[in-house]
């Protein structure tokens, strides 16, 4: 349903928000490192990231990336329109160009309530409070 970089941008964002009681600004290349997502990919992705303000950036020595509190209020779905758009939630589950209520693909039916509980949820978790949760499964 998401992209790739819709997916590495989400593990970025809570990598990042997993690190903030850290005095150490993460890096580009640690980043990757650590998530196996390619460098220059992951450049790419962290500079929309930053531009809408879902993670802060330091330049020069000691610089790289980090959260605030501004950023860790910021939710999943403001990372999902973010990287992928903001038309993303309703494109078509099986690819089909037109697909509505009046034009229903043949699954449309069974996904429309399920794309509803899902933008509910998405627009809820921010990223402080996944964060949480991640460190409380790991």
């Amino acid at each position: 349903m998401f992209s790739n970089a819709t997916k590495y941008a989400i593990r970025t964002v809570l990598f990042i928000a997993d690190k903030k009681d850290e005095e150490k600004k993460s890096k580009v290349s640690d980043i990757a490192k650590e998530l196996a997502i390619p460098k220059p990919f992951l450049s790419k992705i962290l500079q929309k990231l930053a531009k809408a303000n879902l993670v802060s950036s330091s330049k020069g020595r000691g610089g790289g990336f980090y959260m605030t509190e501004e950023n860790l209020q910021k939710t999943l779905l403001d990372i999902i329109v973010c990287i992928d758009g903001s038309n993303v939630l309703n494109e078509c589950i099986l690819g089909q160009p037109t697909c509505s209520d009046d034009n229903p693909c043949p699954l449309h039916k069974y996904y429309i309530d399920i794309k509803r509980d899902l933008e509910t949820v998405i627009s809820k978790a921010s990223v402080g409070n996944l964060a949480i949760d991640l460190k409380q499964t790991v």
